[in-house]
């Protein structure tokens, strides 16, 4: 096992900063993909219609890697 936690510890009585948070999301979403599939989104539902109008003909915003 690797001793250096990848997940950052959350200081108490103050904000994490916007690097620890990206890498605690990037840590969450590896370990997400090992139980679940990473692109869940459903290929169809009952309210495409109203969602392809709001997103331009997409059934929502697209997916972004996470860098």
């Amino acid at each position: 096992m690797n001793s250096e936690n990848p997940i950052p510890i959350i200081p108490k009585g103050r904000p994490i900063s916007w690097e620890d948070w990206l890498r605690g999301r990037r840590a969450r979403r590896e370990t997400g993909n090992r139980v679940a599939p990473e692109i869940i989104r459903r290929p169809r539902s009952s309210s495409d219609p109203r969602l392809r109008m709001l997103f331009n003909g997409e059934r929502g915003l697209p997916f972004k890697k996470p860098s």
